[in-house]
């Protein structure tokens, strides 16, 4: 938008102190509006300073991981570097775009405050005075760079080595979690592989025994491992499958109850909803939307941090980030959904590194 500025006073009639008056009102004005400026400003130059201080964290982090990698890795290593430097020129360029434009919005308001001065310094105020029309450009858009730099740092909280070159499976870390299913915590209309590994919904419950560990109400299972501190990442094949749900747990839900599924009630987990729908089960849920369809997703657990997030893991592009996890011990959390007889019938699979 476009804010114009101007003023006369009304005539002959007009009184020397009513023109004070509202120049003085226009002049306080002017010194709100510097202070806002000065005050984005302020804020512009905080963003640079963390631009350069997370760009140097991501320059260290993968250096390191390529030195660990060594020679094999050198061609890799050039070409996420030079990734690095678009991007990181990328929001330099648009900082700094702003600070110069926040410069001459203030440089511009100052003169006008200096003529308005001038004009109050006088020993009298001429009538039909006019003070020229002052344009103040569009604020700039600091929210918006605010969400570019969130999403800058999101690749320096990844599994950066998986990211570099996920084949080197025994260099890397955090290493590909090695997950089986836990049958004792399966509801009773779910099907476990052999191996533990894949889960599907079946209609009618099976006869299983009873466990303090079993979901009753909801077609959920957990892995067997838990974890209380590390980094672990996993992932899980979904494919074709209409509904799903998987993230971690606290070791201390309700299994027996129905309950949402949400941090509040200790699960933190996103969703595909109605055939097309992806969401983050977050309080309000949040809506996501990937660029394409998810058919393997990859989860990263932090547990010194307290996070957890989700990438497409054919790509490995960012999903979401829960923060701030309050459990003591985590389980991976799997939900089928139910098969509505063939149109979800397609198996949940954890992606063991080695066979897929």
């Amino acid at each position: 938008y476009i804010l114009l500025f101007s003023y006369m006073c009304p005539g002959i009639g007009c009184k020397e102190e009513d023109c004070k008056m509202e120049l003085q009102k226009i002049l306080q004005t002017f010194q709100m509006k510097r202070e806002e400026l000065l005050k984005m400003k302020r804020k512009n130059e905080e963003n640079i300073n963390y631009l350069v201080k997370t760009s140097g964290k991501l320059n260290s982090e993968i250096q390191a991981a390529f030195q660990h990698l060594h020679r094999i890795l050198q061609n890799e290593e050039g070409r996420m570097l030079m990734e690095l430097a678009r991007e990181e020129e990328q929001h330099m360029l648009r900082l700094e775009k702003a600070s110069i434009q926040l410069i001459e919005e203030i440089s511009e308001l100052k003169k006008s405050m200096e003529q308005i001065q001038r004009r109050l310094e006088k020993s009298e105020i001429s009538s039909g005075l006019q003070v020229e029309t002052v344009p103040v450009r569009p604020a700039v858009q600091l929210e918006t760079l605010t969400l570019a730099q969130k999403k800058y740092k999101e690749l320096c909280d990844g599994p950066l080595q998986y990211v570099i070159w996920r084949k080197m499976l025994k260099s890397i870390s955090p290493a590909p979690a090695v997950l089986t299913l836990d049958p004792e915590s399966a509801h009773p209309n779910l099907i476990l592989s052999k191996d533990l590994t894949s889960v599907t919904e079946r209609e009618s419950p099976q006869v299983v025994p009873r466990s303090p560990r079993r979901f009753l109400q909801s077609v959920n299972v957990l892995a067997t491992a838990s974890f209380e501190s590390g980094q672990h990442y996993w992932e899980v094949w979904v494919g074709n499958k209409t509904k799903w749900e998987l993230g971690v747990a606290s070791d201390n839900v309700d299994r027996a109850a129905r309950v949402r599924l949400c941090p509040d009630n200790g699960y933190w987990t996103i969703r595909l909803w109605n055939n097309s729908e992806y969401w983050a089960a977050a309080t309000p849920w949040v809506r996501l939307r990937p660029q394409c369809l998810l058919r393997k997703v990859g989860v990263l657990l932090d547990c010194k941090a307290k996070k957890l997030t989700f990438y497409n893991a054919e790509e490995m592009s960012h999903l979401f980030t829960f923060h701030q996890l309050w459990a003591s011990k985590f389980y991976p959390f799997f939900s089928t959904g139910f098969s509505h007889g063939e149109k979800n019938a397609e198996p949940m699979r954890i992606c063991h590194p080695l066979r897929h």
